[in-house]
């Protein structure tokens, strides 16, 4: 997976595409192996991004891309937010140390990718952050829709797609002992600019997540060991 990441760094549009698509389908493939010979395995926890009091609608769109596609179950838990001195939220994500690795990774990758791309897309727009979260969405759901479709090409298992979303009963009963009670919240958007959301719809449909899965990095708290 790691080497064709990396090629997927490649300025070859096709190239890089086909390296993406195919890391994805051995990430999945992995994952679907090790459940069906239900091999015991050892679940962490980690917090992606900062608290914050409010988060934007980008932020839970890529909470359910993480969940939906790299084998991670995801919450939103209390933390303290030190520059407002109030309690806000942050997102926490369960799964081996593989799969929260690469999921980490892509995190990452993506909101600087939605950061660099608006800063470009908003030059002389003087567009606000409403828009940016349009935009935002937009890019998410982009690569959304185009890592469905890579998944649904796949002609090798007419089943395959199934297998992908039918989930980890052993991550399911660590995340049930973590979290005995939860509660799900359906947000929609009151007002957005479907212009933007589709420029960022198209943008995302291009992104291509490269390389960079085994560089360490700095500042990062610890991960959070299971039961």
């Amino acid at each position: 997976v790691k080497k064709l990441l990396a090629l997927a760094e490649s300025k070859n549009r096709f190239e890089a595409e086909a390296a993406m698509t195919k890391a994805h389908e051995l990430i999945a493939r992995h994952n679907i192996e090790i459940n069906r010979h239900e091999e015991k395995r050892q679940f962490l926890s980690i917090f992606l991004g900062s608290p914050a009091l409010r988060h934007p609608r980008e932020d839970y769109h890529l909470a359910n891309l993480l969940q939906d596609f790299y084998f991670v179950t995801g919450i939103w838990v209390p933390a303290y937010v030190i520059v407002k001195q109030k309690m806000g939220r942050v997102l926490e994500i369960s799964g081996t140390a593989q799969n929260l690795k690469i999921a980490e990774y892509v995190h990452d990758f993506i909101v600087q990718f939605i950061d660099a791309q608006w800063l470009k897309y908003n030059h002389n727009k003087k567009l606000n952050r409403f828009r940016k979260t349009d935009f935002a969405v937009g890019i998410v759901e982009g690569f959304r829709n185009k890592l469905e479709l890579s998944v649904i090409k796949k002609k090798t298992r007419k089943d395959f797609f199934a297998l992908v979303r039918k989930g980890d009963p052993q991550l399911e009963k660590y995340f049930k002992f973590r979290y005995p009670h939860t509660t799900s919240v359906k947000k929609t958007a009151s007002r957005q600019d479907a212009r933007v959301l589709n420029d960022g719809k198209k943008l995302g449909k291009k992104l291509v997540i490269a390389r960079g899965i085994s560089e360490r990095k700095t500042g990062k708290p610890p991960l959070i060991t299971g039961p």
